[in-house]
């Protein structure tokens, strides 16, 4: 009987159009200051200012605007990381109307460089086992001068991808890669929205 009525069930749902799959899940929302888990690093998008800066060895009173955004991120791992690994996680950086301000190997409208200050000089890696501050400094291209905090976003919105440490079953050698789904697109650990400050 019970079999019968599963039956029946079934096709009622045939019948009005067959069984539906669930939507695909949401990455986790997330707000500035708040942790991302990636696995191989931990990380605090801690906010974004757009300030003007005079750069070493220009005139001192030439001002250049900037947004700085500036990160909070742990690495998990035995070794030194370089930071093209965390640049390539942060999967899409969008202004609030969907303006791309991260695209590697573009510098038709946007420049960034990623460093972590230090005493004395700046460094490209991420120390092992350790809390860094991460600087990720953009400026529009072709700005020799002042742009102008008119001609930057106050809102971005970013979406950092998972990382894992990689272990090679011949070498035993660990890399990070990372995290993509069935469609072999990178997954989306968290999304996250970062208002910016303006100080100019």
């Amino acid at each position: 009987m019970a079999v019968l009525l599963v039956a029946a069930g079934l096709g009622a749902i045939a019948a009005v159009g067959g069984l539906k799959q669930a939507p695909p899940s949401m990455p986790p929302q997330r707000q500035a200051g708040q942790e991302i888990d990636q696995d191989a690093f931990r990380t605090k998008i801690e906010g974004a200012v757009v300030h003007a800066v005079t750069y070493s060895g220009s005139d001192p009173s030439a001002k250049h605007t900037v947004l700085d955004l500036s990160l909070s991120v742990y690495n998990d791992a035995e070794v030194s990381v370089p930071l093209p690994y965390l640049e390539s996680s942060l999967l899409r950086v969008l202004s609030r109307d969907g303006e791309k301000l991260m695209v590697p190997g573009a510098q038709d409208t946007w420049v960034y460089d990623a460093t972590v200050p230090g005493e004395g000089a700046s460094s490209r890696l991420l120390p092992p086992k350790q809390t860094s501050t991460v600087v990720i400094r953009l400026r529009r291209s072709g700005s020799s001068g002042d742009a102008g905090s008119a001609k930057y976003p106050d809102l971005l919105e970013i979406d950092v991808g998972k990382y894992e440490n990689h272990e090679d079953a011949l070498t035993g050698r660990r890399t990070a890669q990372l995290v993509t789904g069935d469609d072999n697109k990178p997954m989306i650990a968290a999304h996250v929205t970062v208002p910016v400050r303006k100080a100019v």
